[in-house]
């Protein structure tokens, strides 16, 4: 399959990318911080957009976990910028995780020239491997995005992906590699029926810890998480929520169990979630009494806790 390129869009790619003057950025002048891109769920309706995180280093974002809905505008409010991360790291392919993938990736080969770095999860159930998805959507041939090309390897824009496959059912942390000396490790975490892996990110003997979505029922995460510096967990549901959302989405009780036997420094929250349209039992999310859902964290959660906004810095000092 032949495709055409477009000149003139490399000339705007730097204003496709540039943050607007009113954005806030407080990450940039920090040693080391955790931002919130995105901080709310799957269901359309409020202020929130879906699943993402940064990490900065001195100025630059040099690590991106997640890219659902909506984290490319605040990517971009951030001051965020493709060629400075060191890894792209996905915790699971449900759309509120990766939908703004291909829009993170348009134009990507205009501002970087070097491979990114790219992990998400082996496959399981309705979900193909990370590998697999990349090229389900990216490939000259067969994609659904097929200009694209370029990000596989093939003919076609888009920077290259250098993609990592975390085996979710080891059981063990795995290593994932990571540009600019990053130490990033990965493990998989219950999400129901789901391949989910949740990360860890090391930089000058701190650390940062990404929960992923998960029902919080694996003691092999808060062993993975001890002693984290900042800890995000996904607050999704509420404490009376129905059992069979429990097993998608931890309770804040055990949001709180586990952030404590982590004994990590700070608890952020995020995810939050309302209930889909005409749902019948809208108390069983988060949103419906988000004071209330944290509250219940705290009764088992000793540390400093931070319920996430989008584009929230939280340094690390």
């Amino acid at each position: 399959m032949r495709h055409n390129t477009f000149p003139a869009l490399a000339a705007i790619a730097s204003v496709l990318v540039a943050p607007p003057a009113a954005a806030q950025n407080t990450c940039a002048s920090e040693p080391l911080a955790v931002q919130v891109l995105g901080s709310g769920g799957p269901h359309a309706g409020d202020t929130r957009a879906s699943a993402g995180y940064l990490v900065w280093q001195n100025g630059k974002a040099v690590v991106m976990v997640d890219a659902g809905g909506g984290t490319f505008l605040r990517f971009g409010e951030a001051g965020a910028r493709l060629q400075d991360l060191a890894l792209l790291a996905i915790s699971h392919l449900h759309p509120d995780h990766v939908s703004d993938l291909p829009a993170l990736l348009w134009l990507s080969e205009t501002t970087r020239k070097q491979p990114l770095k790219a992990a998400g999860p082996s496959g399981g159930g309705a979900f193909p491997p990370f590998d697999t998805f990349i090229n389900r959507l990216f490939d000259p041939d067969t994609g659904a995005f097929p200009i694209l090309g370029g990000t596989v390897g093939k003919p076609g824009q888009g920077v290259r992906l250098d993609l990592t496959v975390v085996d979710a059912a080891a059981g063990t942390a795995q290593r994932v590699p990571a540009d600019a000396g990053i130490e990033v490790s990965a493990i998989g975490v219950p999400h129901a029926d789901v391949s989910s892996v949740a990360y860890k990110v090391l930089i000058g003997g701190r650390s940062i810890v990404f929960a992923a979505d998960q029902n919080g029922t694996d003691p092999k995460f808060a062993e993975f998480a001890s002693g984290a510096d900042v800890l995000v967990m996904h607050l999704a549901v509420a404490q009376q929520t129905a059992p069979f959302l429990a097993q998608v989405h931890a309770r804040p009780s055990t949001v709180g169990q586990v952030a404590q036997g982590a004994k990590a420094k700070t608890l952020v929250l995020s995810h939050f979630m309302k209930a889909p349209p005409a749902f019948p039992t809208p108390q069983f999310f988060s949103l419906s009494d988000l004071d209330g859902a944290i509250a219940e964290v705290r009764k088992a959660y000793s540390g400093t806790v931070q319920a996430a906004a989008d584009l929230q810095c939280i340094p690390i000092r």
